[in-house]
Formats: structure tokens, C-alpha cells, sequence
């Protein structure tokens, strides 16, 4: 993974906003996965949400399907973005992430939940 992941913009990527967010993540073909650390997910994410840290990424790729529509949420953007990339590079295409990440997710009132 590069640098470069963090900060650039699959062609692929579409950035959602909270409420968007709120109403797709019941659809079946929806998959929510959080790439925060375990330690940040247990200290409040989204309910339903999935966590497979970045860093662990590469080990659950066989896990993806190209048939799901896969939405990234880490703190701030950053690291969605970057599992984006590596989403793609893995001809995984229908990727959406969380703008601004959990902090926009809190700032917008949503509902956060704790482990």
C-alpha cells in the first residue's frame, strides 16, 4: 500500500454523507465495513458495522464480493480512502467511504454504539 493511498481518490470512490449513509446500510447488498483499529471501533461505531482494520485488509480480500456495495468508514477519511484503493486494485469497484469519516457521523448526531 502507498502513501499516496491516503490521500487519492479512486476513480471508483463515491463519498457519502451521514444520511445517506443511514439509509442504504439496511440494504441487503450493502456491506458496512469500519477499518478503524479494534480499539477504536470498540469505543463507539456504527451499529451493524463490520471491522476489518486496514492493516488486515489484504487477509480478507477473498472475502469480498464483487456483487456488494461496500462503504468504508474509518476516523476521518484517510484510511477509508486507502482501503478503497486496495478494494480496487482488487477489481472490488462498487466502493463508496464515509466524508469527514466518524467524526462526521458524530458531528451529524447519529447513533454510535459501544462493544
Amino acid at each position: 500500500m502507498s502513501i499516496l493511498d491516503f490521500f487519492r481518490d479512486p476513480v471508483e470512490l463515491k463519498e457519502l454523507e451521514p444520511d445517506e449513509i443511514q439509509r442504504m446500510k439496511g440494504e441487503q447488498s450493502t456491506v458496512l465495513i469500519d477499518v478503524r483499529t479494534k480499539m477504536e471501533y470498540n469505543s463507539g461505531h456504527i451499529e451493524g458495522i463490520k471491522n476489518i482494520p486496514l492493516g488486515e485488509l489484504k487477509r480478507h480480500l477473498k472475502e469480498f464480493d464483487d456483487e456488494k456495495h461496500y462503504i468504508l468508514v474509518c476516523a476521518t477519511g484517510h484510511r477509508s480512502r486507502a482501503a478503497a484503493n486496495k478494494l480496487v486494485r482488487n477489481n472490488i469497484k462498487n466502493v463508496s467511504h464515509l466524508k469527514s469519516g466518524m467524526r462526521a457521523w458524530k458531528s451529524s448526531g447519529k447513533n454510535i454504539v459501544k462493544d
